[in-house]
């Protein structure tokens, strides 16, 4: 998932430039660097931009015919500068939406490299319905119970349920754009299962997902305010409780803890809020993370769970995120809990919305609603867009996603160029089928 460019620092932002430690001497020339000799890598972070934005490149020079002392002219291009105009001095500016190749070879030489870069305002989420854009959709899952986060890969599909009746966040695998095989695994007292992502390892899938929650006052059978993040292995026929996770990550004093990945960077986002109900995202390289001592926390807030409910403030063998430094903090503009996010090229993308019940529809007094946002890394809102067609009744009926009505947002990630929309609906009768639903929408 990882990729390698993420080696250097993230500091300023001052993103990927093509400007290597140039020395006071001559100009390379094609006869004095053999071929293969010389290598090129952009540096910094890989990060998406907006229109109008602009990035200075960054580049290191390495290789048997790199010379320290020597100054090398940096020829750069784009693919398409009707999206991305790149400058002599290797400014990139985002002009409109869509994708560019971004191009820097050193003169004289063989050596290039190639980036892609992303301009996106979101617009293409606010076009009409398309069956084209349709991924997947109709499958049910586990139980009946709707869908509130995923994840997927080449082959596998992860969904996450909150399943009242047993406390459990129920994880179901299925394949992608496939009903069957299907495998469970239950997490009991975990949270809401809000946001999740799962991190591709040499021995197993591996989930990270909000755990340590405690019952919702209005519904016993619904757990929230999760204390923690759990790396947690996809375990088929698996039942865990919170203590038996032993890879935990705690930030004290904050709650509701929710988490999006970057392969593309290597870093982490962790959203969460604090006592007074203020949001914030942390983000961490990955592989520090990981690395960081576990030591013994005393959660701050009491958790009450169970049946019968016992009330403690747990002591949680955990990594201690405010020991460490993050690459960024930000604070959010709005608070309430997403319908799903993701953190890529250092941006965040964030869904907001909702579905309306059966009683609702029938009566007219609510609809289904779905907005997303881009906010950059200072917690600015750069675009705002809505998804026009979710509430369409007759729509949604005749393509078979609902006849119920109800189609609530649940989820959304930025994978291979396309943001995916994830919706969750109900069919009608005495016990509705849950179903996943996605859309795609490429980013060129």
């Amino acid at each position: 998932m990882r990729r390698s460019l993420f080696g250097f620092c993230l500091l300023a932002l001052a993103l990927w430039g093509c400007r290597p430690e140039d020395g006071p001497g001559e100009p390379s020339s094609p006869e004095d660097i053999p071929p293969g000799s010389l290598s090129i890598a952009f540096t910094g972070v890989w990060e998406d931009l907006a229109p109008k934005e602009s990035r200075q490149l960054t580049c290191k020079l390495s290789g048997e015919g790199y010379d320290s002392g020597r100054r090398y002219d940096i020829v750069y291009s784009s693919s398409n500068t009707a999206v991305v105009r790149v400058s002599a001095t290797g400014v990139a500016t985002a002009v409109a939406p869509g994708a560019a190749v971004l191009r820097a070879k050193v003169g004289g030489s063989d050596a290039v490299v190639e980036r892609t870069c992303y301009v996106t305002d979101l617009h293409q989420l606010t076009q009409s319905y398309s069956p084209d854009r349709v991924f997947e959709k109709g499958h049910t899952i586990y139980a009946r119970s709707v869908m509130q986060s995923w994840d997927f890969f080449d082959d596998w599909m992860y969904v996450i349920q909150v399943v009242g009746a047993e406390h459990a966040i129920s994880v179901t695998r299925k394949p992608v754009l496939g009903q069957s095989p299907q495998a469970y695994m239950q997490l009991k007292y975990f949270g809401h299962g809000d946001n999740m992502f799962v991190e591709r390892c040499e021995d197993g899938d591996y989930l990270w997902i909000s755990n340590y929650g405690t019952q919702e006052a209005s519904d016993k059978t619904r757990y929230t305010d999760s204390q923690a993040l759990s790396r947690v292995k996809f375990t088929s026929d698996a039942t865990l409780v919170p203590g038996d996770c032993t890879d935990n990550y705690v930030y004290p004093g904050m709650k509701r803890m929710i988490a999006a990945y970057d392969g593309e960077n290597g870093t982490v986002a962790i959203w969460c809020r604090d006592g007074s109900g203020k949001a914030w995202i942390y983000v961490y390289d990955l592989d520090t993370l990981k690395a960081a001592p576990s030591t013994a926390i005393t959660l701050k807030y009491p958790l009450t769970y169970g049946n019968p409910a016992v009330t403690e403030t747990p002591v949680v063998q955990a990594r201690d995120l405010s020991a460490l430094t993050p690459v960024l903090s930000i604070k959010m503009p709005f608070n309430s809990v997403p319908q799903g996010y993701d953190w890529h090229g250092n941006k965040l993308y964030v869904f907001q919305g909702d579905g309306a019940e059966a009683a609702e529809v029938a009566a007219g007094t609510n609809h289904n609603w779905a907005r997303a946002h881009l906010i950059n890394t200072r917690g600015e809102t750069l675009y705002t867009v809505d998804v026009p067609w979710v509430d369409d009744l007759a729509l949604l009926k005749a393509e078979g996603i609902t006849d119920l009505g109800y189609f609530e947002p649940e989820g959304l990630k930025i994978k291979d160029g396309a943001v995916y929309l994830g919706f969750a609906s109900k069919d009608a009768g005495s016990s509705p089928a849950r179903r996943v639903n996605l859309f795609r929408y490429t980013l060129d």
